[in-house]
């Protein structure tokens, strides 16, 4: 029994329902961010897929064959190198690594867990960069195309 009288005790607080509700997210997140790494690079592919083939469908119906120069070729050249990097960096999300997991340490599959979100995440971010570096390559040679 407690030596204080009822006035001095400390009143038992409600849980915060916010509380609650943000670690549910927050465990949520963390279930999730694998997954989520993955459907965007999955995006990252099928988008790169589709303006690759529409830009080499756009080149090869012009007149451009055999008229272009070193530089005028390099400058028609840089949204493809570009989106067959941004494809390979995508497809690199989804390559397994293999990883020795000590189920019995909850800090070791911490550290291992974040290890994969980590390396999938910066692969996505190369192949979010060289998607976008691929569209603004777009711009010179649009713009070359219209001049000549």
């Amino acid at each position: 029994m407690s030596t204080k009288p009822d006035s001095q005790r400390m009143p038992k607080l409600a849980p915060n329902p916010a509380l609650k509700f943000w670690r549910e997210v927050g465990q949520n997140l963390v279930n999730e961010s694998i997954k989520s790494t993955e459907d965007a690079g999955r995006q990252v592919i099928v988008a790169a897929g589709i303006l690759e083939g529409l830009y080499f469908h756009a080149i090869t119906y012009t007149n451009l064959r055999g008229g272009l120069t070193g530089w005028q070729l390099g400058v028609y050249l840089i949204p493809i190198v570009c989106w067959l990097a941004s494809l390979c960096a995508a497809l690199l999300i989804f390559f397994p690594h293999r990883y020795d997991v000590n189920i019995n340490s909850s800090d070791a599959c911490k550290q291992i867990y974040e290890d994969i979100t980590r390396h999938k995440l910066a692969r996505f971010q190369i192949a979010a960069i060289f998607l976008g570096l691929g569209i603004l390559g777009l711009v010179p040679a649009l713009a070359l195309y219209l001049i000549n």
